[in-house]
């Protein structure tokens, strides 16, 4: 397939994945950070593949200098997408001014000293150096989240990395090598192989973007239905799928571990005197104080209304105890004066092998709860083992 064949095929494609991810961007039923910027860089993509496979058909000025030109700067915004996709924000003004310049530079070799080895240098370089910038962007940025094998991430990465290799490699040998008569659209080997690569990559970028932006809502989804909405800790569903699996894995090991049933103390008497808004806010205070003394491991959820648990995983009870004591003095250190001060009374249960069901554990919590606020609350009680009971 010639060059200028290529090209024009790649800007049509580009152009209806422009449509599909648009479609996408309307239909989607939360908004994805980055994902306009990505969807104008797509349309702009498509804008300069077309000009450039229209050299000879068109003025030099739109089909090199506007052509070149939208070429990079759509990548700047593909970089800008990203960056806001991980919570970030570009600094436009560098990127502008280094591809205002390029583009100066670009339309010099074209009006006053005619050199398609030096644009071919000058093009590839800078699209090399931008692509470079957001793969590492984009692999940073994906290992502080965690989510570094999430498919749309790992495409793109794979995408932004050849496109930094095809860039490069071609600005290396425009830089080595003379071109003699080639241009952009010459029928020899090396145009061929460069246009129609960089153009697929174009192609497998826009679809990484669109499948990064599904990995986002898809990841929101799961949160929605594993967290609270107002604490932001795991749900009543999470946490029993949770117990189910630690109490599966003791079962199989004899490994011990232990739940703590916590509930505020006097909360329909706080919401009663201070509002709702108040009762919210203390739940949403108290689980960040918690969730700040626990193990990595521990799983903490919200069992219902203003009673939670803790699940502690490969522990015994005396850590579990000693765990609980820092809970109970760490909510009753008041830290915001606007809040009435807190306490909490916590049921502590450890896991034995004549526990039949997870039901049974955390009933045997819900005792020790109870008996904690019986016996006038901000204070532990340790269930007795069922053969003791």
């Amino acid at each position: 397939m010639d060059p200028r064949t290529s090209i024009l095929i790649g800007s049509i494609t580009c152009a209806l994945m422009a449509i599909v991810v648009t479609s996408l961007a309307r239909a989607t039923p939360l908004p994805v950070p980055g994902f306009k910027a990505w969807v104008v860089g797509a349309w702009m993509i498509f804008g300069a593949l077309l000009m450039l496979g229209l050299r000879d058909w068109v003025p030099q000025l739109a089909s090199v200098t506007l052509g070149n030109c939208l070429l990079m700067l759509a990548y700047v915004v593909w970089l800008s997408g990203t960056l806001e996709y991980f919570g970030k924000q570009l600094k436009w003004v560098p990127w502008l001014v280094f591809v205002a310049v390029a583009t100066i530079a670009v339309s010099w070799f074209v009006y006053s000293e005619a050199s398609f080895r030096a644009r071919v240098v000058i093009v590839a370089g800078v699209c090399a150096v931008i692509n470079a910038y957001h793969a590492s962007i984009v692999w940073h940025s994906a290992r502080k989240r965690d989510d570094a094998r999430a498919t749309g991430i790992t495409a793109t990465l794979v995408w932004l990395t050849a496109l930094v290799l095809i860039y490069g490699i071609r600005s290396v040998h425009a830089l080595v090598f003379p071109q003699g008569d080639s241009g952009l659209l010459t029928q020899n080997l090396t145009q061929i192989i460069y246009t129609g690569s960089f153009t697929v990559c174009n192609m497998m970028l826009v679809i990484s973007f669109a499948t990064m932006a599904s990995d986002f809502v898809r990841a929101f989804i799961e949160v929605l239905a594993t967290r609270d909405p107002l604490t932001g800790v795991l749900n009543r569903r999470a946490l029993i799928n949770a117990i189910e699996l630690e109490f599966s894995h003791s079962q199989r090991h004899g490994h011990s571990f232990c739940i703590a049933m916590l509930d505020i103390d006097h909360f329909k008497s706080i919401n009663d005197r201070f509002g709702h808004l108040v009762g919210d806010q203390i739940l949403t205070t108290m689980c960040k104080k918690v969730g700040n003394l626990l193990r990595p491991h521990d799983v903490f959820a919200r069992y219902g209304g203003e009673e939670f648990l803790i699940l502690m995983p490969e522990t015994g009870l005396s850590n579990a105890m000693q765990a609980a004591q820092r809970l109970l003095g760490a909510v009753a250190i008041s830290e915001d004066d606007a809040l009435p001060a807190i306490t909490v009374s916590i049921g502590l249960a450890e896991w034995s092998t004549d526990d039949d069901s997870i039901e049974s554990l955390i009933a045997r919590a819900d005792g020790a709860l109870y008996v904690a606020k019986t016996n006038g609350r901000n204070c532990i009680e340790i269930a007795p083992a069922l053969s003791m009971a």
